[in-house]
């Protein structure tokens, strides 16, 4: 039993945390979700964790399979990915060069595209 609170305080530590050193990735950009008349909430949030090398996205809808791109300033691919979008999830892309101020991200299902620039 303490090793299962001291797990979920290690955690929630992480989550508390981490959350003060992201950057937001503003993502612009519609994406409609199938059974729903009215989508006014993006179903995605993304950030670059502090060190720069870690991409986090969080679904709030299940979204299936996602493919999502980070582009530095010459438009080169520096990661292509598929994820699993699952709703209320959080996935942790590693990237293997640091994300600058002006890269790009863009996450697309192949009819639905959202895109934004880490500031």
């Amino acid at each position: 039993m303490r090793v299962k609170k001291f797990v979920c305080l290690v955690v929630a530590l992480f989550f508390t945390v981490s959350s003060f050193a992201k950057k937001d990735v503003d993502l612009k950009g519609e994406w409609k979700q199938k059974g729903r008349s009215v989508n006014s909430l993006q179903p995605i949030k993304a950030w670059v964790e502090d060190n720069n090398k870690d991409l986090l996205l969080e679904f709030s809808a299940n979204l299936g399979m996602v493919e999502v791109t980070v582009r530095n300033h010459y438009g080169e691919i520096i990661c292509n990915q598929l994820v699993e979008a699952v709703e209320m999830a959080s996935i942790i892309i590693p990237l293997h060069e640091a994300i600058q101020t002006g890269y790009s991200v863009s996450i697309t299902d192949g009819e639905n595209l959202v895109y934004g620039v880490v500031e």
